[in-house]
């Protein structure tokens, strides 16, 4: 596995890992891809990729992509689940369910929290489903809960 800034070209993978990442349950039903990008609080997301301040990293496995993490910063009027305030970027990640429970996730939520550093970034925010078995993941690097919205946690890592 090898990790690397995200390139404009990723956006398709970026909102293939988001979408992983909503749907990370084997068990949940999925809609097409398509018709979940249509719905407006899902297509904002990742709307407008490369803004100021956004950043991603890619875990490419062989010479295929396998993950990836993001973060991005949202306002009082656009944000996501995990927003915060408008100074603590929210994080998205997504691993392909055949690479899932191999590290990957780790090592791209590791190094996205290195490139917040390098940026002077506090905080970095997230939304999980308490069920998710990606919350352990989060809480033994150091998030912590800070609120509920709806069925999902949100999450905080002061760094």
């Amino acid at each position: 596995m090898k990790l690397r800034a995200s390139k404009p070209t990723d956006l398709p993978f970026l909102e293939q890992m988001l979408f992983e990442a909503f749907f990370w349950h084997p068990e949940q039903p999925r809609p097409e891809m398509t018709e979940f990008f249509k719905k407006p609080e899902f297509a904002k997301l990742l709307a407008d990729w490369g803004r100021p301040g956004d950043r991603a990293v890619i875990a490419e496995v062989g010479s295929a992509p396998g993950g990836a993490a993001w973060f991005r910063f949202g306002t009082e009027a656009d944000h996501s689940y995990g927003f915060v305030d408008s100074s603590t970027p929210e994080l998205g990640i997504g691993v392909t369910a055949k690479y899932r429970s191999r590290g990957i996730g780790r090592a791209l939520l590791r190094e996205l929290i290195n490139v917040a550093r390098r940026a002077k970034i506090e905080a970095l925010s997230l939304s999980v489903t308490p069920e998710n078995f990606a919350r352990q993941l989060y809480e033994s690097e150091g998030f912590v809960k800070v609120g509920e919205s709806g069925t999902s946690w949100t999450l905080l890592l002061k760094l």
